[in-house]
């Protein structure tokens, strides 16, 4: 069984490439990237690594040879990664490869709101589409977007203000998520299975805001505003249209209650229990005192 990573240099992907090669043998594994130099370590450990690139598709069908299972990460250039993401499933179908998981994201749902979730949709229908063997990966809210970069900034201000109301959402370590994508590449039995990938408990930012100042060290508060207000303040602040977009569509989606979803797939799945939102501020205690 060959197994494929491609978006390779990535954080998620470098990850899985750790846990893979718990299991898996260096020749099996293949990583695929624009930046080649970038992944020499792996190289050297006997890792096959090869050039592929989503905006040239003709490099990718040579990139996939091989493989029996690739890992599809989802690209992060709103809109033109429908296209990007087209060409790899295209090139797989080329390659002869039999089997995609798609990384995608906990509120894929057609009704929701997010302003991320129709190119996964999207790609979603291309994969149903192509023939092939596919499980879907939806992961949850990653726990290192508030903790690295929401929280900073607001201790430092003092309080955080978002417009999620105090909805709640279960935050997971990216290195979890890593954990159950390596544990499906290999392993038998996923195909035709979709999998919401949680972490152990429901938080709303108010939570996690209290968290982080026992942490830290540091008083923090939490304030909700409306969709307008909040939207005004990221203007104010030169947040581009589209990030602040994203940013506001975030909030009502969570209001809505796309973020809740709890399972118990990381612990099915890897052996092991998710690991909580406190780990990571432990681990990013300097950050978050300042």
């Amino acid at each position: 069984m060959r197994i494929v990573i491609a978006s390779a240099s990535g954080q998620l992907a470098r990850a899985t490439t750790k846990y893979v090669l718990e299991k898996a043998s260096p020749e099996d594994v293949v990583l695929v990237t624009r930046n080649v130099d970038a992944l020499a370590e792996y190289a050297r450990a006997g890792v096959t690594v090869r050039y592929g690139d989503y905006d040239h598709p003709e490099s990718l069908p040579a990139a996939f040879a091989g493989a029996d299972r690739l890992y599809l990460i989802s690209l992060h250039e709103l809109g033109h990664r429908v296209t990007q993401h087209r060409n790899a499933i295209e090139a797989a179908v080329a390659a002869g490869v039999r089997h995609i998981v798609y990384a995608s994201y906990i509120m894929v749902e057609p009704g929701c709101p997010s302003t991320v979730v129709p190119d996964h949709l999207r790609t979603h229908e291309m994969l149903d589409a192509s023939g092939l063997d596919v499980t879907y990966l939806r992961n949850g809210l990653y726990a290192e977007t508030p903790v690295t970069q929401i929280l900073p900034p607001a201790i430092d201000r003092g309080v955080l203000v978002d417009n999620t109301d105090h909805a709640r959402g279960a935050f997971v370590h990216r290195d979890d998520c890593a954990a159950v994508a390596a544990a499906v590449l290999t392993s038998s039995g996923h195909e035709g299975r979709t999998y919401d990938v949680t972490g152990p408990e429901l938080l709303s930012f108010a939570d996690i805001t209290a968290l982080a100042a026992k942490v830290s060290g540091r008083p923090v508060g939490y304030q909700s505003v409306d969709d307008a207000t909040l939207d005004a303040g990221l203007r104010d602040a030169g947040v581009p249209d589209d990030v602040r977009g994203m940013i506001v569509s975030f909030g009502v989606s969570l209001r809505a209650g796309f973020g809740e979803p709890l399972t118990d797939t990381v612990q099915r799945l890897t052996g092991r229990p998710p690991r909580p939102i406190t780990d990571l501020m432990e681990q990013h205690r300097p950050l978050l005192a300042g």
